[in-house]
């Protein structure tokens, strides 16, 4: 399973390839955390015009994001939230990269990362997954409340990027990121990335990495 540069800043604007970890076969880690259609349209508010909309700017981020957060915590799992918007091109890649059906990340990818101990912690469990609108109003304002805006500037640039991946702990609220703006490396395989935000926000314990976390320089 390949990892691009679209995992970080410069998500929006350069595109490198690794070669990196196992992939294909077995079932996806991911799990989507709601259903979007159960949440109200905002009255004059219009989609924009693609074929899927993944990111809603259409539904309140908030309660999109109140509810996967309540969801995960109720299946025990870590949520993992994309902010980006349907015509993000570095979006569509990363759907792309990590949703892949016939190429799925699943839990044997991300747990040969961690520690034997902590792998089998986590076992064969899945990750929450959430897609919040970047460009809206209403998902703005969220990134500002929950700090991710900060976590972006502290990362180089003015304002969250398009994907901006982040990893929560539902019990704690600790968020981490991998994502960064200026950055010569990248992990090769986004299943050590995940590994990583696993333990920073602890919901994994830290140790020595089963396999170790290759790095690849972003071209």
């Amino acid at each position: 399973m390949k990892i691009k540069s679209f995992i970080l800043p410069i998500f929006a604007l350069i595109l490198s390839a690794c070669s990196g970890g196992s992939g294909g076969g077995g079932e996806s880690v991911f799990e989507p955390a709601v259903d979007y259609t159960v949440f109200p349209m905002i009255e004059n508010c219009a989609e924009e015009n693609v074929r899927e909309v993944k990111y809603h700017a259409c539904r309140n981020s908030r309660d999109i994001y109140e509810a996967a957060l309540a969801s995960a915590k109720a299946k025990n799992q870590p949520l993992m939230v994309t902010f980006g918007f349907n015509t993000c091109p570095y979006c569509a890649v990363l759907e792309a990269e990590i949703y892949d059906p016939k190429n799925p990340v699943t839990s044997e990818d991300v747990t040969q990362y961690l520690s034997g101990e902590a792998a089998a912690e986590f076992g064969d469990r899945k990750i929450s997954t959430v897609r919040l609108h970047a460009r809206s109003e209403h998902g703005l304002k969220l990134a500002n409340d929950l700090g991710v805006t900060r976590m972006a500037r502290a990362r180089g640039w003015h304002r969250v990027w398009s994907p901006f991946v982040v990893m929560v702990n539902p019990e704690t609220g600790a968020m981490a990121s991998e994502s960064l703006w200026e950055a010569k490396e990248i992990h090769c395989d986004y299943a050590a990335n995940l590994a990583v935000n696993l333990e920073n926000i602890r919901y994994v314990d830290r140790g020595t990495p089963q396999l170790r976390r290759a790095r690849c320089p972003k071209t």
